[in-house]
């Protein structure tokens, strides 16, 4: 069942097992489309992730379900109007995030179900509770059979993805942001750096203090004293800045993101997000906070 804002498309191609080109209505150039819920295995190159046997088979199915000119459905993960949706759901590269249904059927469950996906919640949970649910028996059908990822070594040939563990840091990282959708209505001054970022650029120009949840990716050096906490997204780029690493007060900062909130996936898991509280300003036009004192950081949204 489809919940929410929903248009219909023409198929162009397929990319991979997870991305889609479509034309949208009225648009002579394609989109391309960033299924959610799924992450298959790579079938090109361009990425920092391996390509695999399993992921070229991931791309054969989608290509199997969704042939050029076909008439899908985009499902948007929210109900505001086609234009906001088109602006607001995007993710780092630009391409937009969205749910796929053919003929009502829901591609998403069918990867998870036949293991050629996981249940890809490292950026939160279907926001759609009917679809979390059917995503997580899926998953769960899909490791009772061993079937495809859950099965690496007959379909790889080796070992390329621990999924377990991946999934153990996924579901931290999803719990986290479950509990950042519960308070958002409860907090007017509570913003998102990705899907509020309009909204930031307007609160920079006039230095507004709120407090917003991001995802803690890494820190850089930028001059001899200062640097930046990348937030992981070029599509919206919000950063904080750390004006003097060598100070106490940097280090201190320093040591809590890298203990506390910096994780690759290689690594040791860690929280990934935070609360950020500070005053927004513009820098090269994009919007930035200054932190000033690790206390600007939290798990939690600040009372």
């Amino acid at each position: 069942m489809i919940r929410g804002t929903a248009i219909e498309v023409k198929v162009h191609r397929v990319v991979d097992g997870d991305t889609v080109r479509v034309f949208l209505p009225g648009v002579e150039k394609d989109e391309s489309l960033r299924l959610l819920a799924i992450d298959t295995e790579e079938s090109n190159v361009g990425s920092n992730k391996a390509i695999t046997p399993w992921g070229d088979k991931a791309k054969e199915r989608a290509e199997a379900f969704f042939q050029p000119n076909d008439t899908v459905t985009i499902e948007f993960p929210g109900d505001e109007d086609i234009e906001t949706c088109l602006e607001r759901y995007r993710g780092n590269f630009g391409r937009l995030l969205v749910f796929l249904h053919k003929d009502g059927i829901d591609f998403q469950e069918i990867a998870i179900a036949e293991g050629y996906s996981p249940y890809f919640v490292k950026y939160g949970n279907a926001i759609f509770p009917d679809k979390h649910q059917r995503y997580i028996r899926a998953e769960r059908l899909a490791q009772q059979k061993n079937l495809g990822i859950w099965n690496q070594m007959a379909v790889n040939q080796a070992e390329i993805q621990n999924y377990a563990a991946l999934g153990t840091w996924w579901q931290l990282r999803a719990r986290i942001i479950d509990e950042y959708r519960r308070i958002k209505p409860l907090h007017e001054n509570l913003l998102n750096s990705r899907l509020d970022f309009p909204l930031l650029i307007e609160k920079a120009k006039s230095k507004e203090k709120v407090t917003i949840f991001t995802e803690l990716r890494s820190i850089r050096r930028i001059s001899k004293h200062s640097g930046l906490i990348k937030i992981g997204s070029v599509q919206h780029p919000f950063s904080l800045f750390l004006p003097d690493l060598d100070s106490e007060i940097g280090r201190e900062t320093v040591a809590l993101l890298n203990s506390r909130y910096i994780s690759q996936e290689n690594d040791y898991p860690r929280r990934s997000y935070a609360y950020v509280t500070g005053e927004l300003r513009l820098f090269k036009d994009a919007p930035q906070i200054s932190i000033l004192s690790p206390e600007q950081i939290s798990d939690e949204m600040p009372s």
